[in-house]
């Protein structure tokens, strides 16, 4: 990484594959983040526990990861970090959760920042749209469980409160502050 990455600021929009309307959204995060700290904030942002394993893909490379909390590492045993992957702008990068409901993600790369002085990262800046729940099977489980919720003779199995199109910035953040923020990074 070079002297010059730790005053970049990469804008990614995150998506959701499979699911509309469009479960979204939009981060700023440091160049210096490492992947493992991506997955992490992407974890936050949809509002998911990190039960399952993830990979993401890139430049036809995966990066995976065994068990859970694992970080993803180069040749040489060095966190890898968003500035070592030499990210293009509209670049795309896929990130896969829970292999057994495979949530897949596309990355998009929306631009390149500098850094504003007094401006902690990551931080989510927009969105759309409720995680979908833990362990609810995937994009056909999710369509299932909105059927489910909007029948009018629906017996409660504990997801009742969902709410698919609840979303809040401000609750994101607060997350994303408890585990990942730090001053000036």
């Amino acid at each position: 990484m070079s002297e010059d990455d730790a005053f970049v600021v990469y804008r990614l929009k995150v998506s959701l594959r499979g699911i509309s309307p469009m479960i979204w959204r939009r981060l700023l995060v440091p160049a210096q983040m490492t992947l493992y700290e991506l997955h992490r904030a992407i974890q936050l942002t949809f509002g998911w526990e990190d039960y399952h394993l993830h990979a993401f893909k890139l430049h036809g490379r995966e990066y995976s990861s065994t068990r859970t909390g694992e970080r993803h590492r180069s040749p040489s045993g060095d966190e890898v970090r968003l500035a070592d992957l030499q990210l293009r702008l509209r670049q795309r990068i896929v990130y896969e959760y829970d292999f057994g409901d495979m949530w897949v993600h596309e990355i998009r790369v929306e631009s390149k920042l500098g850094r504003e002085d007094g401006t902690t990262y990551p931080t989510c800046i927009g969105g759309g749209g409720a995680g979908p729940p833990e362990d609810v099977g995937g994009s056909f489980g999710y369509y299932a469980l909105l059927a489910r919720l909007a029948d009018e003779e629906y017996e409660d199995d504990g997801l009742s409160a969902y709410d698919a199109e609840r979303f809040s910035r401000r609750e994101v953040n607060a997350a994303l502050r408890r585990e990942l923020w730090i001053a000036g990074r």
